[in-house]
């Protein structure tokens, strides 16, 4: 190349840098900076926002610097990363944009953690600017894909809760450094806010940008625990929402709870945006519930703005279970301008205390004393009456209560068997969640058991159990294990739930596993010398020391992606200082060579042991997975079927 095109080329390069530098310290001074909660405002848009990723309708929208470290530094801008984000709303859903300029764009797994990526927490001002009521979403890129998930919602992560409406559009342009993603939220899944009933919410967004192997964190609002498990409170800015005068009504809607005791008030909230003064409206609504049926209508009138109404709804029956309310609102002529669904439940206490009553004559009959599986299945009805109580008196009031409408429905039909006195089990071919009173301090704990339709009780059948990891519970590992094993692996199939959901089966949580065992073992006939232990994540750290603590119990242990050292403030064990204890053991291990959880060079080192130590087992490294990204069930089994269960 000659000096000329040289020198030229060089001129491009700079040119190129001096604009990222403009563009990069202009939208870093048009955001405002950080300012006392009681001046953030986030103003309606007037204009429908098309989730594409080109930003076009947020040129008029203020910008919020991203630039607070967890500790509360404030972190000047640079072309490593700065990063801006702009809020809006409309009736129907809250809306983000947020603009990072990065030298470096990398997407591993669960990039709203690991990098590149943010999380947006929505929080209850009722508490201030630290509350345990929240939402916390994730949004990213897997590869090509813009992803999303609930990370946490009051202190559970992956709830579970299906967020498919949510809408995201990620653009990454590697050439000009800068990444743009686009947010629409439905009202729906932050509820109970509503921004014409509730005016204010916190919220805060942490952004997470990686560089290889370092990784650094920028905030809206400083908070060190926004991805913790060690506390259930999460911090936030609050903000003041400002509606705008629409050009035709619109509506929002509130119950003050999704579940009730059966003497408490039940409300609705309903708030219509009216572009101007309205007269001879109606609002109805319809409550039914099996055979019941009630109605109520109310005539309003709107005045140019927000109206605001509440209804209580009445309902003299007070039956237990799930209601449905069918809201309309019409106007002058009749004709129908807003209807929407809801759902909540109501509990009857007297009902409630008679189910308490019934269990204790139980108690008292020959058949708890004489037959062992009748008296070892009580705890999986007493558990199903303390969950009801639990959820009644310490969920948050808009919990989603599907899952305590079936729970209380369940309760009553094993109460069904146990009054013609039939032993409270399920049948097989479905997954239950069962309990066994601990003899450690006679608390219930609960397990998750899938039984094939196969099974015969007079035919010793293998067990397959499998730790979860953590920060979630066994329901959705059993679901997962049940799903793979099907039909391939003739097993009973045992997910504990570890005390704490973080405890790392150390103490009291590693003891309640073999309990379960040995529970399932009075209600199921278990081929004892054919029980697998299995356990993924912290479960591998799991089954690697209960293995380890148990070898005679065990035929084998298979862990993936497992740990191998606990948290330290745990004090757990190092798995490589036990594993001479293992010689007998048969042992699988799968683990993904860029797993950012939990480093793959842990089990390397384990694995070179267990080499030194001439201890035999199957070791399996992913290439390019993180992880449990992977799936290597068809080894497993074949393992399995061919050396371990004869």
């Amino acid at each position: 190349m000659d000096n000329y095109h040289f020198n030229f080329t060089v001129r491009i390069k700079k040119f190129q840098i001096i604009l990222i530098l403009f563009s990069m310290f202009f939208f870093y001074l048009t955001a405002l900076p950080f300012q006392n909660s009681d001046e953030l405002e986030i103003v309606q848009t007037d204009t429908t926002i098309r989730i594409d990723g080109s930003l076009e309708e947020w040129r008029i929208v203020k910008g919020l610097p991203i630039h607070f470290t967890p500790g509360g530094k404030r972190v000047d801008p640079s072309s490593d990363a700065t990063v801006t984000a702009k809020f809006t709303f409309d009736s129907e859903n809250f809306y983000a944009a947020v603009k990072a300029i990065d030298d470096y764009f990398e997407f591993p797994d669960r990039s709203w953690r690991y990098g590149d990526g943010f999380y947006l927490t929505f929080i209850d001002p009722s508490q201030g600017s630290q509350s345990n009521r929240f939402y916390t979403f994730g949004f990213s890129r897997q590869g090509e894909l813009d992803t999303k998930v609930l990370v946490n919602q009051d202190g559970v992560y992956f709830p579970g809760t299906s967020i498919k409406d949510v809408r995201v559009e990620i653009i990454p342009d590697a050439l000009q450094k800068i990444i743009t993603y686009e947010i629409a939220i439905p009202w729906k899944y932050i509820i109970p806010f509503k921004p014409f009933i509730q005016k204010q919410w916190g919220i805060n967004l942490i952004y997470v940008d990686r560089d290889q192997e370092r990784r650094e964190i920028f905030q809206l609002f400083p908070d060190m625990n926004y991805d913790t498990e060690a506390t259930n409170l999460r911090k936030g800015a609050i903000f003041k929402f400002i509606s705008q005068l629409p050009e035709s009504p619109e509506f929002q809607t509130c119950l003050s709870a999704t579940h009730f005791y059966h003497d408490s008030e039940k409300a609705i909230t309903c708030a219509v945006n009216s572009p101007s003064e309205q007269l001879g409206w109606e609002i109805y609504y319809k409550l039914s519930s099996g055979d019941l049926i009630v109605s109520s209508s109310n005539n309003i009138a709107l005045e140019k703005g927000i109206n605001s109404f509440r209804l209580v709804i009445e309902d003299e029956y007070h039956l237990s279970g799930l209601y449905n309310l069918n809201l309309k609102i019409v106007d002058e002529k009749g004709t129908l301008r807003y209807e929407e669904e809801k759902e909540y439940f109501v509990l009857n206490k007297n009902e409630f205390e008679n189910l308490h009553s019934r269990l204790n004559e139980t108690k008292d009959k020959e058949l708890f004393t004489s037959d062992i599986i009748f008296r070892e299945s009580i705890p999986i009805l007493e558990i199903r009456l303390e969950w009801i109580k639990q959820f009644m008196e310490d969920s948050p009031p808009f919990s989603d209560v599907d899952s305590l409408a079936q729970l209380y429905q369940e309760t009553n039909s094993l109460f069904r068997d146990i009054s013609r006195g039939m032993a409270v089990l399920f049948p097989p071919g479905k997954i239950a969640r069962l309990a066994h009173r601990s003899e450690i301090d006679n608390t219930l704990q609960p397990y998750s058991v899938f039984v094939p339709e196969s099974y015969k009780k007079d035919v010793p059948i293998p067990l397959f159990v499998s730790l979860h990891g953590s920060v979630v519970d066994e329901k959705r590992t059993i679901q997962y294990v049940t799903r793979v094993l099907q039909n391939k692996l003739k097993c009973i199939i045992l997910s504990p739930k570890a005390r704490g959901l973080s405890d790392w089966y150390l103490g009291d949580s590693g003891k309640d596993v073999i309990e379960c065992i040995n529970h399932l073992k009075k209600l199921y006939s278990i081929d004892e010398k054919n029980i697998i232990l299995d356990g993924f994540s912290m479960g591998g750290y799991g089954a690697w020391r209960l293995g380890l603590q148990y070898p005679d119990l065990f035929k084998a242990v298979i862990i993936r992606s497992g740990a191998v050292t606990a948290p330290l403030h745990l004090k757990g064990f190092k798995i490589i200082d036990l594993l001479d204890r293992g010689v007998r053991l048969n042992v699988f291990i799968v683990h993904g060579d860029m797993d950012n959880a939990v480093p793959v060079k842990n089990t390397r080192r384990v694995v070179e042991r267990l080499n030194e130590l001439g201890i035999e087992h199957n070791y399996i490294e992913v290439k390019g997975a993180a992880h449990g990204g992977y799936d290597k069930w068809d080894e497993i089994l074949d393992w399995l079927k061919n050396i371990v269960i004869k």
